[in-house]
């Protein structure tokens, strides 16, 4: 089991291993709409004291997400510059992700290889659930065809598609990334369906 998750923690690694020169970001139309119930009209109107719960509950799906989404752009990031990568930024320190992406950065340092600008990542969250007030998960699905490359030598230009469980933990203000679990992948298929 434990091989599994550890197998499942670097597909999902792969996953997002790379800068785009395209990146697109969705979100769940229910989540989408929860947030904007907590916007515009509803606002000004009074809220009951049972509905304050509901509400606390949006505002912390929302703050989780945003927390998502910039960690998976410093991680981006990391790809395309592995040499400045900041992984505690977004990753907690000590955690499996922190150590696998310190550890693959080091390697991406020694060998030159960075993402180009060739290839897009697409990525989008499909689901949030809360453990408990201090630990998430977030399930994405992710397709990845950015190209890595060694100077003017393409070291990596596949395909990859894949749905992630991941654990994200509340460290002061923000949440941050403690492990990922790949649920499904694919380095053919387009398993989030986005080109459809």
């Amino acid at each position: 089991m434990e091989k599994l998750l550890v197998i499942g923690a670097l597909l999902c690694l792969g996953a997002c291993r790379t800068s785009t020169t395209s990146l697109t970001g969705e979100v769940p139309e229910t989540l989408s709409a929860a947030v904007a119930m907590t916007t515009g009209e509803s606002l000004r109107n009074e809220v009951s004291p049972d509905s304050l719960v509901g509400l606390s509950v949006i505002a912390t799906e929302e703050e989780l997400m945003t927390a998502f989404n910039f960690a998976i752009h410093q991680r981006i990031d990391c790809g395309r510059d592995p040499y400045h990568c900041d992984v505690q930024s977004f990753a907690e320190v000590g955690s499996p992700l922190f150590v696998e992406i310190s550890e693959l950065m080091k390697n991406r340092r020694s060998a030159n290889i960075v993402a180009s600008n060739n290839g897009s990542l697409r990525y989008r969250i499909e689901a949030v659930e809360f453990r408990t007030t201090d630990i998430a998960t977030v399930t994405t699905c992710i397709t990845d065809d950015t190209v890595l490359v060694d100077g003017a030598i393409i070291f990596d230009d596949s395909f990859f598609s894949v749905q992630t469980r991941w654990t994200m933990v509340r460290s002061g203000q923000t949440w941050l990334w403690e492990s990922a679990q790949a649920l499904h992948w694919d380095i053919e298929e387009d398993l989030c369906r986005f080109a459809t």
